[in-house]
């Protein structure tokens, strides 16, 4: 009963915590559109975005290794990110609107790594706790509220995110409070541990490239979808409709993912997550269509699904129990932090002297660069902790 009343909890908290970030990530560019920056600041203030996670999310996973516990991080970041997010609405030029993203993503970027950190050390003493079933929810809350944000922008202004983010906190704050588990190591024991060891290991630092440049593509697709939208005739509602597809296509696949990665191997499906990323982004480029464009993000779930998960659980293969949500937390700074900052700037510039087709002919050779670099990675041999990620699954 206290496994299935865990179970249920931890659901409900990834469908809250990615329903609130629903309400910030895919209207960003609306509003940095709403307050007239151009092309080239809006690349900054999302390279900024990306520059705050590079640095913060680590940072919060080493304070949960080592200091203190998840769950107490997680409700600091979710507090004050909540209270800081109200800041947006008072920037109307380029300056404001950078002090808002510092205030709030220094708070904000710590979240959504503390929940995947969680669910892998949940899963690790519950073997019916599984990563691709939990994530499933977030991915069904992304898509909810991301769909109706779309018809409630469109009736009112782009201002509201920002106070249905604040509002909807009060849930993430309600389940973390009804997630009763102990912690592995008192905080006594977590002053002994030393996660930046992980660093020494090669095989880490490799896939960790790999991740990287990945997140280029990745990152500049998530920015400039809305550009590409807009290029081909779309409006704000089929943005919405949009990032409903991308988010509700992630469903099926995150409940079967765990039967794939024990089929073909965590690598492998990590692997397979880049050739088909750089399918799509490159079918992107053949129709100026509307409809087209929207149909071809049913390829999100087979896309970041398989990224997401086989990553994961290949980066908890390589490294030890006590050290995964500083790993957990770096490679999530370097999807949504380094990859995502240098797709930002370079997305702006290629958009502003080429075109939105350009960039993403460009972001489809980039993963397949990506998919160079762990290629090499199947020439190494398991790495130790091997066991501990079978046991997560």
């Amino acid at each position: 009963m206290e496994k299935k009343r865990l179970n249920r909890n931890l659901s409900f908290l990834f469908f809250a915590v990615y329903w609130v970030f629903a309400c910030y990530t895919p209207f960003l560019l609306l509003y940095l559109q709403d307050r007239r920056l151009s092309y080239i600041q809006i690349g900054i203030v999302l390279a900024l975005n990306s520059a705050i996670n590079i640095l913060f999310q680590p940072l919060w996973g080493y304070l949960t290794d080592k200091y203190i516990s998840i769950k107490r991080a997680a409700y600091i970041s979710a507090i004050i990110s909540a209270l800081a997010v109200i800041s947006f609405t008072l920037a109307h030029e380029f300056y404001g609107v950078m002090f808002s993203i510092v205030l709030f993503v220094i708070f904000q970027s710590g979240l959504l790594p503390l929940m995947d950190s969680l669910c892998y050390k949940i899963a690790h003493n519950y073997s019916n706790i599984k990563y691709g079933k939990i994530r499933l929810m977030g991915s069904a809350g992304y898509a909810f509220s991301s769909f109706f944000l779309g018809m409630i922008i469109a009736r009112t202004s782009i201002d509201i995110i920002f106070y249905l983010y604040s509002l909807f906190s009060l849930f993430i704050l309600l389940f973390l409070s009804k997630l009763n588990f102990r912690e592995e190591n008192t905080e006594q024991e977590k002053s002994k541990i030393q996660p930046l060891k992980v660093l020494k290991n090669t095989g880490f630092m490799i896939f960790l490239l790999s991740v990287t440049i990945g997140s280029i593509s990745y990152g500049a697709n998530n920015s400039y979808i809305g550009v590409l939208l807009q290029e081909t005739g779309g409006s704000t509602q089929n943005l919405g409709l949009l990032w409903f597809i991308v988010a509700i296509t992630e469903v099926p696949i995150f409940f079967v993912i765990n039967r794939l990665i024990a089929r073909i191997g965590s690598l492998n499906t990590y692997l397979l997550s880049l050739a088909l990323f750089s399918i799509r982004f490159f079918l992107c480029t053949l129709w100026k269509n509307t409809s087209i464009i929207i149909m071809i993000q049913f390829l999100q779930g087979l896309t970041f699904p398989l990224f997401m998960a086989g990553g994961l659980d290949y980066l908890c293969s390589l490294v030890p129990v006590e050290a995964r949500s500083f790993s957990i937390s770096l490679m999530s700074a370097l999807i949504f932090g380094l990859g995502a900052l240098i797709g930002n700037l370079a997305g702006g510039i290629i958009i502003d002297f080429f075109s939105i087709f350009s960039l993403y002919r460009v972001i489809a050779a980039v993963s397949l660069v990506s998919l160079a670099v762990a290629l090499t990675l199947r020439k190494r041999k398991p790495q130790k902790d091997t066991e501990a990620s079978q046991k997560d699954h």
